[in-house]
């Protein structure tokens, strides 16, 4: 797909300072808007399907399932490996929207079902959201019942929803009002959404600034402060209920991972780990550089 040059997400201004040229950070200029003070991608490229692409089947293909899934591991696999990592980070969503009568739990990105699973666990009636073919097979292993679509495209009555998560998705999406303004028309009278995305109101990123991590990722087109993020979901017609920054779990192969990332020298640090064996440690770790957003449509 050719750049397409695009106007603010949230206010539409097309009044920006460039923060960084493109190759600077990553591969597209990053910018910010001079009204509302949103940083984003301009131009932008297609952004589809950054997370292991490889994982796609070809629609009607019949598969063995046991076949496909022999080797979707934990141990083969990294992103899987963090879902059940994360696990314990993401049981405050399921206790922040519990209720007596449990309804319809839906999370865009589910990837392999895990969160899902423990939603499930919990009475609720929970279906993902997962393009993805391998992990979308993995999920109903599991009892969950997938959508193989993107969110912006999948078949979603209006007022069905209880509960839409979405972790780290809100960042890739070329149009992150949209996506917003599909959850608010998705969700019942007293629906819950909850994001969870990279914060950049946040010490590192006033430290490294280009050199930030998640600013480096390319798949990466949307950058929210705490104001901005606020400022998307209140103009779609949701209520901040609340908002807060919040860590993760991780390998300490992960994060050397990181300062490959921040440094430059990815090589250097994974040939490190590896050496020391750093995949098998597991931490927590809270930088402030992640923020989690809970919102209810009135």
């Amino acid at each position: 797909m050719e750049p397409v040059n695009v106007t603010c997400n949230i206010c539409n201004s097309d009044n920006y300072t460039e923060l960084f040229p493109a190759g600077k950070a990553q591969v597209h200029r990053i910018v910010q808007c001079n009204v509302c003070s949103l940083i984003y991608a301009n131009p932008q490229t297609d952004n589809v399907g950054a997370v292991e692409q490889d994982y796609h089947t070809t629609a009607g293909e019949t598969v063995d399932v046991d076949e496909v899934l022999k080797d979707f591991t934990p141990e083969n696999h990294q992103y899987l490996k963090k879902q059940f990592l994360q696990l314990n980070d993401y049981q405050k969503i399921i206790d922040f929207v519990e209720k007596e009568n449990k309804g319809t739990f839906l999370e865009v990105g589910s990837y392999a079902g895990i969160f899902l699973n423990e939603a499930k666990k919990r009475g609720w009636d929970v279906v993902g959201i997962e393009p993805l073919e391998i992990p979308a097979l993995y999920s109903e292993r599991l009892g969950v019942r997938v959508i193989r679509e993107y969110f912006e495209n999948a078949p979603i009555e209006p007022d069905s929803l209880d509960v839409i998560v979405a972790t780290h998705v809100i960042e890739h999406v070329s149009d992150p009002s949209a996506f917003i303004e599909k959850a608010y028309r998705s969700l019942k009278k007293g629906g819950k959404l909850i994001m969870e995305t990279p914060t950049y109101d946040s010490l590192s990123f006033k430290l490294l600034q280009g050199r930030e991590r998640s600013v480096r990722c390319n798949g990466h087109i949307y950058f929210f402060t705490l104001k901005t993020l606020a400022g998307i979901v209140e103009k779609n017609g949701f209520e901040v209920l609340k908002q807060e920054k919040v860590g993760r779990t991780l390998t300490l192969g992960r994060l050397f991972y990181n300062f490959g990332v921040i440094t430059g020298k990815k090589e250097f640090f994974s040939n490190l780990s590896s050496g020391l064996g750093l995949s098998k440690f597991v931490i927590r770790l809270n930088t402030n550089d992640m923020q989690r957003i809970y919102c209810e449509k009135k």
